[in-house]
Formats: C-alpha cells, structure tokens, sequence
C-alpha cells in the first residue's frame, strides 16, 4: 500500500515554463526581424545613392559628347553662359540639358561648365543633394574640347 500512495502522489509540475520559453524565442526572432529590416533599408539608400552618382555620370558624358561633336561653339555650352554664343540652337541645348539634370537628380541641383580657351578643356560640375542623409554630392568632369 506505501507504494501505491507513492505513485498516486502528484507530481510537482513546473507551470508557466513552456510560455516563458515561447516569449524568449518571439523576442530573439523579432530582434532578428528589426535587423533584417534596418539593413534592407540600409541597402535600398545605397542602390538609390549609386543610382544617381550613375545618372549624374551619364548626363555629365551626354552634355560633354554634345560639345565634342560641336567643337566650334564650345563657348555656348558654358553654365552660366560665359562669353559669345554665335549659336542659339547650342544655348538652347544647354539650357535644356541643365533643366533635365534639375529635375533628374534628387535635391537641389546645381551645374556648372566651365571653357578654359587656353588650354582648350572644359571642366563640367554636377552638384547635387543625397537622398538618405542629405550631404552634398559632387561629380566633376574635366576633358579636352580643342578641335
């Protein structure tokens, strides 16, 4: 009979024990979620970042290939217009290419092309404003024009 009421004693029962390990393992697991979530974010403002460092490149090749194909009035695609432009349809390709680097580039923008007539280079200046931090990027240009 002593070992019957040994077997039909209750055995102690840790309670609360599962759901404490279940709450231990949501938090590691949301921990791991906010950090897969920051780097993403952190990943998505970088491929923007070089996505307008690329667009910069290209707009600054297009504006230059346009003053090497038009050697002789190298002078109307200087920003701000600097000396005499003979050319109208020059000046106005320009303008209109600093207009699309505007409205291209996140921020506030800012262009500049300057024709050294001695030396025959023209030095192209695209500044514009990052997106994720808001520091001021700049890509310079500088080729030789001279016919």
């Amino acid at each position: 009979m002593r070992q019957q009421a040994l077997l039909l004693k209750p055995a102690r029962v840790a309670r609360g024990f599962g759901l404490f390990d279940a709450m231990i393992s949501l938090l590691v697991l949301s921990l791991g979620m906010l950090a897969m979530t920051r780097f993403q974010n952190r990943m998505v403002a970088q491929t923007t970042e070089s996505t307008s460092r690329q667009v910069a490149t290209q707009l600054a090749a297009e504006h230059l290939s346009t003053v090497l194909v038009d050697v002789g009035n190298a002078a109307c695609y200087t920003l701000p217009q600097a000396g005499a432009c003979g050319n109208a349809d020059a000046k106005a390709r320009t303008t209109a290419w600093a207009a699309r680097v505007a409205g291209t580039l996140p921020g506030t923008v800012a262009t500049t092309a300057g024709l050294d007539a001695a030396t025959g280079r023209m030095t192209l200046t695209i500044t514009w404003t990052g997106k994720d931090n808001g520091e001021t990027r700049t890509l310079r240009t500088v080729t030789d024009v001279r016919p």
